[in-house]
């Protein structure tokens, strides 16, 4: 184990920063008090987290998460919130071996139970009902900025508390995680709002979806979004449309020289019902890719033609041996345009009619 990373503490600026540095500070007092100087943590929020992984989470034995409404509207902590749960499903499913505790939350700001993700609902780790309930009804942020003696005292107890737990966690001893299979983690939680989009447009996403929401037009489907990095905000964008029609969703970005163009589409297929595929410049210039490639991964097979929805971006000409696929292309991110995304992974079939120049539509 590192010691320079044998905590994490996962947490959002906007729920008061002076209060989480003094929290996150006492806490790193207590376990140096214990075990030595040579342990401390790592403070997520002061990383800006966005949506690529500090290197401290991938590596840190426990994760403290200071949950409250804000945080779980944040990206960047539920990728945190992800990247410590792979890890420990890892321990489990490889080593045979739980890693009880390495994720440990804390309500920082009380949050009503509407407002708690169903990823989060599911965990193991997340308190139920009775665990905890003092802190549950009044947020430990209320006690790190009181100036009451008895809250000062009960602070106190639960940041000793909290260490013993800490201690016995960090034994466990969780393999680190490759950073790239860490940037490929897809987050618990959380939308990226205000993302520009292509030409400094901003892109809305729903801030809070309803995973019991259900569409109207049928079941909810599992999504993958197929695309390149430099339209990581569209891919954002498309996410929040689609969890709040209820769909599951996982962003699959392509690595770029490292697989082919089919073994990333094949990727992003693995487990799901439709895979939206974003067609833009960048992802026809990405790699160096040869024409029957391209053939070859967006051929749909005949017992599931209905698996892709493209969705072109901009007037970039498609490749030569795509211009046959059924596209629907998007004219910015407005309420009408999102409806048109929601209808096109519902019905696949009915996107658009087939487009022999390649033309954007």
């Amino acid at each position: 184990m590192d010691p320079s990373a044998f905590f994490y503490t996962s947490c959002t600026r906007g729920d008061g920063w002076p209060a989480l540095t003094r929290f996150h500070a006492d806490l790193e007092y207590r376990l140096r008090a214990q075990e030595g100087y040579g342990i401390s943590g790592a403070l997520g929020a002061a990383m800006n987290p966005g949506t690529v992984p500090s290197g401290a989470i991938a590596k840190a034995g426990v994760m403290i998460a200071l949950y409250s409404p804000r945080y779980f509207l944040d990206r960047g902590c539920g990728l945190e919130w992800a990247v410590i749960q792979s890890r420990m499903r890892r321990r489990a499913n490889i080593e045979g071996v739980q890693g009880p505790g390495c994720l440990i939350p804390v309500c920082w700001k009380p949050v009503a139970e509407r407002l708690i993700p169903q990823e989060v609902r599911r965990s193991e780790s997340f308190p139920g009902p009775g665990a905890f309930d003092w802190l549950r009804e009044q947020g430990l942020e209320s006690l790190v900025s009181s100036s009451d003696p008895g809250a000062d005292e009960r602070y106190y107890v639960f940041v000793e508390q909290l260490t013993k737990s800490i201690l016995e966690a960090g034994r466990a001893g969780l393999a680190p995680l490759d950073s790239d299979e860490a940037r490929d983690t897809l987050p618990a939680f959380g939308s990226a709002q205000g993302a520009a989009g292509p030409g400094g447009r901003h892109l809305r996403v729903p801030e809070q979806p309803d995973p019991r929401h259900e569409s109207a037009a049928g079941e909810p489907r599992s999504v993958a979004i197929s695309y390149v990095g430099a339209d990581q905000a569209w891919a954002d964008w498309m996410d929040g449309v689609l969890r709040e029609e209820g769909h599951t969703v996982r962003q699959r970005r392509r690595r770029v020289g490292r697989e082919t163009l089919s073994q990333a589409v094949e990727r992003a297929r693995d487990g799901v019902d439709r895979v939206v595929v974003v067609f833009s410049r960048s992802y026809f210039d990405a790699g160096n890719t040869a024409p029957t490639d391209w053939e070859a991964a967006f051929d749909p097979p005949a017992s599931d033609p209905s698996w892709l929805v493209a969705v072109q971006i901009d007037a970039a000409p498609r490749p030569v041996l795509v211009r046959g696929v059924k596209v629907l292309t998007l004219e910015g991110s407005g309420p009408d345009q999102a409806e048109r995304l929601r209808e096109g992974v519902m019905d696949p079939a009915g996107t658009a009619p087939r487009d022999p120049a390649g033309g954007a539509r």
